[in-house]
């Protein structure tokens, strides 16, 4: 322990120590000469005369679709891999008709009495589907009639500190996002189309937090702790980052990251009851790879080393932009008498965007992802493929951003997140996938209609299987009604390929109608109305 703390205060103190060579821009973006914004990255200036600040986001959402939970116990609410061990199944006869909803209050409070120089943010999330509960204590309940339910759930307690114009110290339970941009003072579209797209690391974690902006990048440092364990053991979890990004030209950006994770918990502690690391259940609810080894003692040690770039991010210098990742994860299971697995795997990813209007509603583009896979596991004591956060959380990261609704997930969700893809380890078969849009704007910043379509096949084919994973189409209408205020309208369907002929990739799914084990399972579609509000 004493060695992984010295480590973290060296690397505080590096960050703070030292001529302050940005030029601080109260309004928080960086500029070009002559002051026209490159980009804008504060929720609030830091100038602002307001001690309290809130923010809070209002989402409902009816839905109808031909896939659900099987199992009684989840009540419907489930978030995993849809055919995975969460016991998402499609169904030819069955349909749901639902309206969920969530509120996501943001407070934020930056002292007068200490100059701006810190700032407290606490966020809280309460989610419920109508009708679900009432009168009792719970998470993503509370709308039966009466309601009465104890149910709102802790997102967020940070403070961030600022020791100097440009520094950034935050400190306790934060967003820890795999982009470099800081995710209190970004907008979420942002963060989820630069660095590494959040396909690897997005989640809440308790730790602390140092960067440093300047005038033509920034640089950061964080530490940590995944899962405690018991306080007298050296039986924790932490995860180590450190990452940067430069500003080649007002045009182009690059930069890269490394992650590192000390899991010394054998598997102890996580979501409930299906533990947390390479051999928990876990893994097969989130669709990451689930190691199997006969071994109940083990440490586990993983490290990402990635890099990342991108060319006119926001349309402010052209109508064409592009962006890319390729990361590469690496390390070792061991226990006290072997080396169970060798850990070797790469991801990459590009994204290609072209404003052909008026707006940035007005575009087309792709976007491309490949992740390496292994055809038999770690049987051989290596594994080949891709490992993300979704193997200590669930989830671990948020890949929302393709623009798909069934076959990697959508960021219109509640309680049920229930994605063919929701790890692009794809259970460590690997895949390669590709996405197209289309979005044109009827009536500039008011009507839009949105089309999307995608194609995946894995890079290893499980036994019973193919590569082929399916084809999705889906279209949506959106309305903006107000600022920050719109109504979604979209439906979308997948056609499923020979992928999960495979019983482990169907569910091992029966069906009593013709006794037939393991069939193809009926095509996934659903139709959603949603309703969304950001206000301040």
């Amino acid at each position: 322990m004493s060695k992984r703390f010295t480590w973290l205060l060296c690397s505080l103190a590096l960050l703070t120590l030292g001529e302050v060579r940005a030029q601080w821009n109260p309004d928080g973006g960086d500029t070009l000469a002559g002051g026209k914004p490159v980009y804008f990255n504060l929720d609030n200036p830091i100038t602002s005369e307001k001690e309290f600040t809130f923010i809070a986001y209002f989402f409902t959402q009816g839905v109808t679709s031909n896939f659900y939970p099987t199992n009684d116990f989840f009540q419907g609410q489930v978030l995993g891999r849809l055919f995975g061990r969460s016991t998402a199944r499609t169904s030819d006869t069955l349909r749901t008709a639902f309206v969920e909803q969530r509120f996501l209050p943001f407070f934020i409070y930056t002292p007068r009495l200490l100059d701006g120089k810190v700032t407290l943010r606490a966020s809280f999330e309460i989610d419920w589907t109508w009708g679900d509960a009432a009168y009792g204590a719970g998470g993503n309940q509370g709308a039966g009639f009466n309601a009465d339910f104890v149910n709102i759930q802790t997102q967020n307690v940070e403070a961030e500190i600022i020791p100097a114009k440009g520094y950034a110290i935050n400190l306790g339970l934060m967003r820890m996002f795999d982009s470099p941009y800081h995710p209190y003072r970004t907008t979420f579209d942002k963060l989820q189309t630069s660095g590494f797209r959040l396909f690897y690391w997005a989640g809440d974690a308790a730790g602390v937090n140092a960067r440093h902006d300047f005038d033509r990048g920034n640089i950061q440092v964080g530490a940590y702790n995944l899962w405690e364990n018991r306080i007298e053991l050296p039986d924790d979890v932490w995860l180590y980052k450190a990452m940067g990004m430069y500003r080649l030209s007002p045009k182009w950006n690059v930069g890269g990251a490394v992650y590192h994770i000390a899991d010394n918990s054998s598997g102890r502690g996580g979501a409930s009851i299906l533990g947390q690391g390479p051999k928990s259940l876990l893994t097969e609810y989130t669709g990451a790879y689930r190691f199997v080894f006969p071994e109940t003692q083990y440490e586990t040690r993983v490290t990402w080393l990635g890099s990342f770039f991108d060319y006119n991010q926001d349309y402010a210098f052209g109508n064409h932009k592009l962006s890319g990742f390729a990361m590469y994860n690496g390390g070792t299971i061991t226990s006290t008498e072997r080396t169970i697995s060798e850990i070797s795997g790469i991801g990459a990813n590009m994204r290609y965007g072209y404003r052909f209007g008026e707006s940035n509603n007005d575009e087309i583009g792709f976007d491309y992802i490949y992740t390496s896979g292994d055809g038999n596991g770690n049987n051989d004591g290596n594994y080949n493929g891709v490992i993300t956060g979704n193997t200590w959380g669930a989830p671990g990261n948020l890949p929302i951003s393709t623009g798909t609704a069934l076959l990697f997930p959508s960021g219109n969700v509640v309680n049920r997140y229930m994605p063919l893809v929701s790890d692009i380890a794809n259970m460590g078969f690997g895949m390669n996938a590709i996405n197209f849009y289309a979005n044109k704007a009827i009536v500039r910043n008011k009507y839009i209609v949105s089309v999307n379509g995608a194609y995946a096949m894995s890079n290893a084919s499980p036994n019973g299987g193919g590569n082929v994973m399916g084809t999705e189409l889906n279209a949506g209408f959106i309305w903006k009604i107000a600022t920050f205020m719109e109504l979604e309208l979209r439906a979308g369907t997948v056609f499923l390929g020979d992928f999960y002929d495979a019983p482990y990739t169907n569910g091992d799914a029966f069906f009593a109608e013709d006794q037939q084990l393991n069939r193809r399972p009926t095509d996934p579609w659903t139709v959603f109305a949603a309703f969304k509000w950001l206000m301040f």
